[in-house]
Formats: C-alpha cells, structure tokens, sequence
C-alpha cells in the first residue's frame, strides 16, 4: 500500500514538472477499494498541451524515483471540459470518483 505522504510528494512532482490546473487522484486509491495489485491513477489537466504523449511519459520518469505503481493521464483543460460529462470515459470517471489533490474543481 503506498502511503498518504508518498502520495503527497508524488502530486508535489507533478506540480512542479507540470504546472498544472488540477490534478485528480482516482481510480482505487481515491475510492477507498485497494489492494495489493492497486497502482496511484493521476489526471494531470494541463492549461495548453501539444504534444500529450510527450508529456505523459515526462511525468511518468518524473515519478520514477518514488518506486512505486502509478499511471498518468495529461490532457488539457478544454479536453477536460469536452469529455468529463460523458459517461463511458475516463475522464468521466475520474470526475466522478476522483479526489482532486491539486487545484480547485
């Protein structure tokens, strides 16, 4: 199980690599159901964003010296207003479930 702090210091990464408009922990981390397979699920939304897979493996090497199982989705903030009331997507679910662990909703 990763802890609250590890959590915490993944998110201040991300801040820092990213400069994002919010960050939303979701998946079983941010529902409360984990177990040993469970990894950290991070939406990072982005102001602009030109080149999302670029970005999304930056922020994952970001990550690597915390050791631990996460996945980063970044997208940007008009893709978030498009999708986050469509259901069937993650970007829906992660709305829905998520916690938001940086910026305002």
């Amino acid at each position: 199980m990763i802890s609250e702090k590890t959590i915490q210091e993944a998110v201040e990464l991300l801040r820092k690599a990213a400069n994002p408009v919010r960050i939303i922990l979701f998946g079983s981390y941010a529902r409360g159901d984990i177990t040993e397979e469970s990894d950290l699920d991070f939406l990072v939304i982005e102001k602009k964003l030109k080149a999302r897979r670029m970005e999304t493996v930056r922020l994952r090497d970001t990550l690597s010296p915390l050791r631990i199982p996460v996945d980063v989705l970044v997208i940007s903030e008009k893709t978030y207003q498009e999708w986050k009331d469509l259901p069937g997507t993650v970007i829906y679910e992660a709305g829905l479930e998520g916690r938001i662990v940086y910026g305002t909703s």
